[in-house]
């Protein structure tokens, strides 16, 4: 049997060229850049096993050279290694996205919605249309994630619309708030949407993909429902919500420090040592059903809520937990789908 792929999450750097409202990493102290010897203490750590390598930050792209270093010395010492990044766009030209290609780095951009409310939200949504442009005219495909707020889950299905426009993006991924850094700032005016907007946003989101598919043909496709149809039609379910939840996952900073989830840095009980004194703790997120998990009808195949989102939101406050109104959402239109 193959050996599952550890997650292996480089913070290339702590600096980013955005000040989005609700930014959850806002309060890091780590602004400065990986060096090229921490990275390799950390592949060569993890080198006798698979590996999947996620350039994060801050904004990867600002430590550009060290992700091309990375990508040189994965393939001379010849790991076992995929690519991806996450990345705000911004900052890629056409010879970035030629790179981009050549490298295999699976890509996915962070944009909340039609232009003006990513501006609002993110800023430079010109400068991130360009870098999406440039990664089509260099045959890269990529999908969007979307943090969701009172702002903007209205205004989701303008997304899809936009998605079309720009040719290149395969499929909409949802990403709940989370209430830390510039999110707790009351002065923002960023706030969680509602259970019934988060329904209502989803299942308005699947409309008009399927519209579209029909008037256009091209198929865009909603990250959580496509989850949900996989689940159904499995018949031997994993239940882990994220490689954190399985202890998987080495988020390192640039300093070397690691945590199994970017949302738990400087969350003391979650260090797990630091990459140039190892061996490293192994910590398993635990798994987290709040709310009425137990008697949903999809309970047996659902992975739950994000462990670490609800750590930092403290979901025994809610009275119902928006993970579960998600999950239980993109369950019923999947199931709907099979009839």
């Amino acid at each position: 049997m193959a050996k599952c792929r550890v997650l292996i999450v480089l913070w290339t750097t702590g600096r980013c060229n955005l000040k989005c409202r609700y930014c959850y990493a806002s309060e890091s102290n780590e602004k400065y850049d990986m060096d090229f010897e921490t990275a390799t203490k950390v592949l060569d750590y993890f080198g006798n096993q698979p590996m999947k390598i996620q350039f994060a930050g801050g904004e990867p792209l600002l430590n550009y050279d060290l992700i091309c270093k990375v990508y040189e010395y994965v393939n001379k010492r010849g790991y076992d290694a995929v690519f991806q990044m996450q990345t705000n766009a911004t900052l890629i030209d056409e010879q970035k996205a030629i790179q981009i290609k050549k490298m295999k780095i699976a890509v996915g951009v962070s944009l909340d919605g039609p232009p003006d409310i990513n501006e609002w939200l993110r800023g430079k949504t010109k400068e991130a249309v360009y870098g999406i442009q440039c990664l089509a005219k260099a045959g890269v495909k990529t999908n969007i994630n979307s943090v969701v707020t009172e702002q903007n889950v209205t205004r989701l299905t303008e997304l899809v619309d936009f998605a079309l426009y720009l040719g290149n993006i395969r499929g909409i991924g949802l990403d709940l708030l989370r209430e830390a850094g510039r999110a707790k700032n009351s002065d923002n005016l960023i706030k969680k949407a509602n259970d019934e907007q988060l329904k209502s946003a989803l299942n308005l989101l699947h409309e008009r993909c399927e519209l579209l598919h029909k008037q256009t043909g091209k198929k865009i496709v909603i990250r959580e429902i496509e989850e949900a149809k996989k689940r159904l039609s499995s018949s031997a379910c994993n239940k882990n919500y994220c490689y954190a939840s399985c202890g998987s996952s080495y988020v390192i900073l640039p300093n070397g420090d690691v945590y199994p989830c970017g949302s738990l840095i400087n969350k003391s009980e979650y260090y797990m040592g630091n990459i140039n004194n190892t061996p490293l703790k192994y910590i398993e997120l635990a798994k987290q059903t709040p709310g009425e998990c137990s008697e949903c009808d999809y309970f047996s195949i659902c992975p739950g809520g994000c462990p670490s989102r609800m750590i930092v939101n403290g979901v025994e406050q809610e009275e119902k937990n928006l993970d579960c109104i998600l999950k239980k959402s993109a369950f019923d239109i999947a199931f709907k789908l099979r009839e």
